[in-house]
Parts: structure tokens; sequence; C-alpha cells
């Protein structure tokens, strides 16, 4: 692994330019100090953000001052940012399609530009400009600000809610997630059941006077959950939270849904439901380490539509190691067949917790490029409109991931989710509640243990936490 010697002159934006760094230089050791096959420097200097890399260097104008402060460091980061991507621009000869975007919300640069008065096609013009945003990949933002437009905004008093389970039946060898398969997680699903409807218990009472707008049982894999404990969760969970505008469940493997669970979440009344193949390739299904066939897929999915679900999502993951684009193609075309209602469709992050990480397996970015694209072709041809996107860190071909859907029929969870637009009271092993400042521009959050363990231990604590940061603070406008 080549060693990077990145040095800077604003201390607090290190990490944010190591995260360009990584954008040309992939899986690296950056350090700030030492020796080091590549050496980058950052300074501000002559009234400009100066970046070098290797002798090649390149300079961006400081933005005139701000009296807002949060202004002035995010001017701050963003040149320094723009800087260090047009000096590895040169020395590399390459361009990332998102240009020197790192953040997880590209979606809330283009907001920024219509809320500043640009229409739609100076706004997509200001990306390219500003951030070297291929103008592709600026059009699907615009695309999916007109989709959102159309979905209503949460009202004041709305929150999600969230509800974790963190158990699967196996582990995927791309899953970064901390979720526990059932080899290992068995003996403490009882436990964790009554944990976290310990805490929903706890903290319903300080919610009871907002409304439910979305109920997310997520993971993980809900469903890999015996039905006796998958009832007893979603009882609970439609008890101290009633009155969901939207409920999903990820039912994700076919492996993990029998008939009786697939009546449970029917009548629970789940309105929406997520079944996951990530691949329609059997052969890739075995090397990721699933147990389960596309065949079982369709058959679920078969039954599915039999008992009236009437909203069914399925999410796909491109660059699997193996994968082709014609076996993407082939994935497409099945699951067109089948014609769910949403399509969320992933490019492969390999994060640190995923074993497919320590293997020497790498995407291929041109591939993955094409991939992305026959997906965004084939959502188009089956009537599915993009409406929400996010990144994140280690992403074949620096890319995105993009959900899609039929027209009205977008999910109201994760476009709040992703652009953050709603409080969320999130509850389990490794979920993280928000309550959103925006007069302040500030989130605050209450993230719960990650461990399995010592969630269970300590769950009062990660209760309290939750109702301290429901607790009021300062005026209701603050709060607003």
């Amino acid at each position: 692994m080549r060693r990077v010697i990145l040095q800077t002159a604003c201390p607090e934006i290190w990490n944010d330019l190591c995260d360009v760094a990584r954008l040309f230089l992939g899986e690296c050791e950056i350090a700030q100090e030492g020796e080091g096959e590549i050496h980058i420097s950052h300074e501000i200097a002559g009234g400009a953000h100066v970046a070098r890399v290797e002798g090649v260097s390149a300079r961006v104008p400081l933005a005139p001052d701000s009296p807002d402060a949060l202004e002035q460091r995010r001017q701050r980061k963003r040149g320094a940012k723009n800087a260090l991507y047009q000096a590895l621009k040169r020395w590399t000869g390459r361009k990332p399609p998102w240009g020197s975007l790192t953040g997880i919300r590209p979606t809330r640069l283009y907001a920024e530009q219509r809320a500043a008065g640009k229409g739609e096609e100076e706004a997509v013009e200001a990306l390219v400009e500003t951030f070297d945003v291929d103008r592709g990949k600026a059009q699907l933002l615009r695309d999916i600000a007109r989709e959102q437009a159309s979905v209503p905004a949460p009202a004041p008093g709305e929150i999600d809610v969230y509800v974790g389970i963190p158990f699967c039946r196996t582990r995927c060898s791309y899953c970064s997630f901390a979720a526990l398969d059932m080899k290992h997680g068995a003996k403490l699903t009882g436990a964790y059941v009554e944990a976290i409807m310990r805490e929903m218990r706890l903290v319903a009472q300080d919610l009871s006077a907002f409304r439910v707008r979305g109920l997310y049982i997520g993971g993980g894999t809900p469903t890999a959950l015996s039905t006796g404990e998958l009832a007893r969760v979603l009882d609970c969970a439609l008890r101290c939270f009633p009155g969901a505008r939207e409920f999903t469940v990820e039912a994700g493997r076919p492996d993990t849904l029998s008939e009786d669970k697939l009546r449970l979440l029917r009548d629970a009344g789940a309105t929406r439901i997520s079944l996951n193949p990530q691949t329609m390739n059997d052969e890739t299904l075995r090397r990721v380490g699933r147990d389960h066939t596309a065949a079982d897929i369709e058959r679920v999915y078969g039954r599915m539509r039999e008992m009236g679900f009437a909203d069914i999502n399925m999410d796909l993951i491109l660059a699997l190691p193996g994968e082709t684009a014609d076996d993407v193609a082939r994935t497409l075309e099945r699951v067109a067949r089948l014609a769910p209602d949403n399509l969320t469709v992933h490019t492969l992050a390999l994060k640190r917790a995923a074993a497919l990480r320590f293997t020497d397996y790498a995407a291929d970015e041109m591939a993955a490029q094409r991939m992305v694209d026959l997906a965004a072709g084939a959502a188009a041809a089956m009537g599915l409109a993009p409406y929400y996107l996010y990144r994140q860190k280690y992403m074949a071909g620096n890319l995105e991931n993009v959900g899609y859907c039929r027209p009205g029929m977008a999910s109201l969870y994760n476009i709040d989710i992703m652009e953050e637009i709603a409080p969320i009271a999130a509850f389990g092993a490794g979920a993280i509640s928000k309550w959103l400042y925006p007069a302040a521009r500030r989130i605050e959050r209450a993230p719960n243990l990650k461990s399995v363990e010592q969630y269970i231990a300590r769950v009062d604590e990660m209760a309290e936490r939750k109702r301290a940061l429901w607790a009021p603070r300062g005026t209701k406008e603050e709060r607003a």
C-alpha cells in the first residue's frame, strides 16, 4: 500500500483533504509526517489556496469573508478541496465523475444553487463549473430534485422512526453493517428483542406529541428473526408509534421469508416491503455468501404479489466480484420482468468491516460506470424515475447509489433520511437518532452502541440518550 504524506496549513480540514486524495489514489496510507512515496501540501498564500502534488500545483482564490462563521468555514474547506482536486487532476490525468465532491449528499449542493435563485440549468452549470461534476451527474441531481418536489415535505411535528434488527441468516462478503449472522447471533435474538422493545417503550411517551411520518424496520435482515420474535417487535413498534403514513419492512432475503412471515407482514399493515436480491446471478450469490438462488427471489416475489403487497422495492449492487456488465444486464432483464415499484441501485462500497476488503478484489472503474448506465436505462424502461441519491466512501469508480420509483411511489423515509429533512428516532444497536436545528444549520445526534451485547446490557442508557435529545432546548423556533 502506498504511503502518502499530506500536510496542510489548516489542520481542521486534513481529513477532508484525505478524502480528495483518495478520489485519485484509491486505497492508501495517508500520514501528516514521515517518509512517503507521494507528497501533498496545502497552504494559503497570496490570497489563494495553493495545493501541490509532487511539484504539480494549483491555485484557487479565497472566497470573500463572510460574517457567518459556519459559512466561512464551509468556504475555506471547499476552496482547499478544489485546489487539491485540481492539482491531483493535473498530476494523474484522471477526472472522477463527481469532480471534487466527496460528501454523501450532493443533492444539497444542487438545492443550494436553486435556493440562491438559479434556474435548473443554471444550477447544473454551476455544479459543472465549480466542482467539475460530470454534466450527466449534475443533470441526475436536477431530475431527482424534480421528483422530490412532487413529494409532500415533512410537516412541523412529524418524525421518522427506525427500528434496527442487526441479524442476518449469513453474512455477505461485501457487508460492512454491524450485523451478526445467525451462526453467531442466534443465541442473542431473544434478549435483543426484549431490549429493543424496552427501548421503544421507555422513549415512546416523550414522542407522543409527534406524528409518525415513516416507520422503517431495517437491519440487517429483520425477517431473520423467528416469526414470533418478529411479531413481538412489530406489535411493540406499532403500539408505541401508531399512525405512520408509510410503514416499510426490509424483508431482504428469500431464505428468511416463510409463508407465516409474509402473512405477518401483510396483517401488520406494511405498506412497503423490500426484497433485495443484489444480483440475479446464482454464481455471484454463492460467491458473496448467500444461500439462495435467483429462482427463490422470483418465487417469493410472486407470492408477495399474490398476497397483495402493492409497493415492493428491490435492491441491486453493481460491481460485485466476478460480475461483468453482461451479467448486470441479465439481472436487470429478470428484474424488469418482475416489475418492482421501487428499484434501489447501489454501487459496491467496500468499507473496513467488509470481508471482501481484505482480498485482492478491486472493481474496474470503467465497468462500474457501464453498469450504472445500464441500470439507469433499465429503470427508465421500467417507468421508474430517480428520486434519491447518496454516495459513500470507497465506492467503485467514485460513483453513487440511486433509488428509482414509479410515479407517486417515492419512499418518504428514504427521502427524509438521505436529505436530513425530518427528525428521526432510531432504536436498536448502532441506530442513530437525530434532531434538526434548521435555523442554525445543525444536527444533534444520539447514537446507540453498535455492539449487540453492549446494547442489550446498556439499553436503559441508550433510551436516556434519546430522551435527552428530545428534551427542550432553547426556543421553540430554534427547535423547529
